[in-house]
């Protein structure tokens, strides 16, 4: 039978899933952290440094590589909505009974990231924490972490809370409902990227999973200088005509991309970035 006391379940709900959670990527090395967040307490960073990398075998080898870094980078801005499911057999918690429906979307802009949810089919009283993670909801990787020497929590993560604190869980009503939001300064890498809802109880396995595929409506290209003396930028859409990069582009015709991106004239090897526009 599942504790309702509270007291542990809020303790569990800080240090639970930071030990079943792994780092899958390597950290680029422009990934800073947001200087700007409240620092994290005592209690949130001893949790993290004990258990944060525990489940690595439910998908961190098969988590997506961290986007090449270099003399310019490339960021994608947009919506994206998606929808909560159960996870493939043997990647969640193979005890849950939960039918956790809802959606989650995920707005990127000039300002940084902001997630909000609203979910339901969660465990009455019980802190479901919930977390964006690298990969997809099928071949996922532990959270996502925007610099990857930093903290395993806000705001070097983005974390789903029901309250005023960034690093708090999902708190569902006596019918079992939840809203949540979290955001961060920065703006993730162009990578796959989901939205996981952990169990409530020890070891705080995903029990719920909403993929962020695709833009709902039109995505914004934005490149910009990495390094010194990049004084022009070029891109190519989908192995076309390299153009001049003048300011930020707008792709609003439903389909799946490809933008390679390069100082001008070093196209030899430029790195590349895909994304999808929903129909």
């Amino acid at each position: 039978m599942r504790s309702h006391n509270q007291a542990a379940a809020v303790v569990l709900s800080l240090g639970l899933v930071l030990a079943a959670c792994s780092d899958a990527e390597e950290p680029p090395a422009d990934a800073t952290p947001s200087p700007t967040a409240p620092a994290p307490t005592t209690e949130t960073t001893d949790a993290a440094a004990e258990g944060h990398g525990a489940h690595g075998a439910q998908g961190a080898e098969d988590a997506p590589a961290a986007a090449v870094t270099g003399p310019v980078t490339a960021s994608v801005l947009g919506t994206s909505t998606g929808s909560y499911g159960p996870l493939d057999e043997g990647l969640g918690s193979a005890t849950n009974t939960l039918v956790v429906e809802g959606t989650v979307t995920l707005v990127k802009d000039e300002d940084g990231t902001q997630i909000s949810t609203n979910v339901t089919g969660l465990l009455s009283g019980a802190p479901h924490p919930a977390h964006l993670h690298d990969g997809s909801c099928t071949e996922f990787g532990g959270h996502y972490m925007h610099d990857h020497s930093g903290p395993p929590e806000p705001p070097n993560e983005i974390w789903l809370s029901s309250s005023n604190d960034p690093a708090g869980p999902l708190e569902p009503s006596q019918t079992g409902t939840a809203v949540g939001a979290g955001g961060a300064d920065w703006v993730p890498r162009e990578t796959p990227l989901s939205m996981m809802i952990h169990d409530s109880e020890f070891p705080g396995l995903p029990i719920a999973c909403a993929d962020f595929a695709a833009y709902d409506g039109p995505a914004t290209l934005v490149l910009e200088p990495a390094e010194d003396g990049v004084e022009a930028i070029e891109y190519s859409l989908d192995d076309g005509e390299w153009l001049a990069y003048e300011g930020p582009v707008e792709i609003a015709e439903p389909g799946t991309y490809t933008v390679s991106y390069a100082p001008a004239g070093e196209h030899d090897d430029a790195p590349e970035i895909s994304f999808t526009v929903a129909g």
